[in-house]
């Protein structure tokens, strides 16, 4: 048993302070379009352009809806304003002119685009993929998130694999409201963590409950967080 616990404090000493990121990047399909030119080359470029920025949109929705925030306007303008910075690669899996008879639904068009019916638009499909954890941060830049924020003890109970803490810190790290995550101590049976977060500890630990598959409980009290494995308060 000394000797798991020396190799596991080990490993936590080694590859902890860190903190490396597993890279989160989510799959997405989006359509872009594109108005009439003389130049299908830049026809092209501005419909991948608007499917970029489509499915950056929804990845970027998706991050606010878990973190229960909104972006104003301004804010959703400058997360957007280049949309290849948060896409690592791309694949087309179709393309064409298409004439639409009727009026076109305004989240295909791009900006400053008529829906009139009649319209002749380059429609290009593409899949996507959106590098999560730099779009993260960029929310919490552009939202400032982090102000009055304070360290936070989180208590990792009853986790004895690596792997599996691996998994947490992983989870945790997708966690737009948290700025900072760093490991504090480690004794028998309980890991601590210190987040740099803002909203306070409740807040924060309603997050991360929903963060976590459902084999967890997430419990705060003293301005502390524990998670445990649900089985483990059986034993209690």
């Amino acid at each position: 048993m000394r000797r798991y616990l020396f190799i596991f404090t080990l490993a936590l000493a080694l590859a902890v302070p860190s903190l490396a990121r597993s890279a989160d990047m989510e799959a997405i399909s989006s359509e872009g379009t594109a108005t009439k030119s003389d130049d299908i080359a830049d026809v092209k470029r501005r419909a991948i352009d608007h499917a970029l920025k489509n499915a950056v949109t929804e990845a970027l929705n998706s991050i606010l809806s878990k973190e229960s925030l909104s972006a104003p306007d301004a804010v959703m303008q400058s997360l957007l304003a280049n949309p290849r910075s948060y896409v690592t690669t791309y694949k087309i899996r179709s393309e064409g002119w298409v004439t639409h008879m009727d009026l076109v639904p305004a989240g295909a068009l791009p900006d400053g685009v008529s829906s009139a019916a009649g319209a002749v638009l380059y429609h290009i499909w593409i899949d996507a993929s959106v590098d999560n954890d730099t779009l993260r941060d960029a929310v919490t830049k552009f939202l400032a998130i982090n102000e009055g924020s304070g360290p936070v003890a989180i208590n990792i109970m009853d986790v004895r694999g690596y792997a599996e803490f691996r998994a947490l810190v992983t989870s945790l790290q997708k966690i737009a409201v948290i700025k900072d995550l760093s490991y504090n101590s480690f004794s028998n049976g309980r890991i601590t963590m210190l987040a740099v977060a803002s909203g306070g500890a409740s807040n924060l630990a309603n997050r991360i409950a929903r963060e976590l598959p459902e084999n967890y409980t997430v419990v705060e009290g003293a301005g502390q967080i524990i998670i445990r494995p649900s089985a483990g308060l059986s034993h209690e």
